[in-house]
């Protein structure tokens, strides 16, 4: 049995053209909820586990790889990475930011950039990496960027993820004054 057959028929309502931007608008709002909702159990569990920043080898794997999850699922709805889409215009999520401080917006600037720049994509610029070739092979020298995040930056970014997403509820809300309810749409 595949999943899809567990899955009940759904009799979907045609929203009429007027509303498909709200409705677009929601999905995507909907969408980055899950992803915050993502990050928020990353940092939870980072919190709970402390697992300890190390001073003088590399971290563990594991934490080095919650860090990456928690870069990737915070950042995801605010960056672009199928092609061009009209609803994750960055003027609609970037309205939910309004109500960040200036270091909490400097630090979900430094989160996307940090996602765009080392997590999602290797970049030697941003690695300052340098480079020794020889005949047999090769050597290289880069600054590792990609640390953990301290417990006092944890919860910094739980704070910035909560207003988030109560600016993120609150659009919502207001989208269902809009669009039809109690129908699958």
């Amino acid at each position: 049995m595949n999943e899809q057959s567990a899955l009940p028929d759904l009799v979907t309502m045609q929203v009429p053209p007027e509303l498909q931007p709200q409705l677009r608008l929601y999905r995507r709002l909907y969408l980055a909820r899950i992803d915050l909702e993502e990050a928020r159990a990353t940092v939870d569990d980072l919190l709970s586990r402390r697992i300890e920043l190390p001073r003088r080898k590399l971290p563990s794997p594991l934490l080095l790889a919650m860090t990456t999850a928690l870069v990737v699922a915070y950042a995801r709805p605010f960056v672009h990475s199928r092609g061009h889409s009209v609803v994750a215009d960055k003027s609609v999520l970037g309205a939910l930011l309004r109500g960040l401080t200036s270091k909490e917006r400097e630090l979900h600037e430094y989160l996307v950039n940090l996602r765009n720049k080392e997590v999602a994509h290797s970049d030697a610029d941003a690695l300052e990496m340098s480079l020794k070739l020889y005949a047999d092979g090769d050597g290289a020298i880069f600054r590792n960027t990609r640390s953990p995040f301290p417990r006092s930056a944890l919860t910094a970014i739980l704070r910035v993820i909560a207003k988030i997403d109560k600016a993120l509820d609150q659009k919502c809300q207001d989208l269902r004054q809009e669009l039809p309810l109690e129908v699958w749409i």
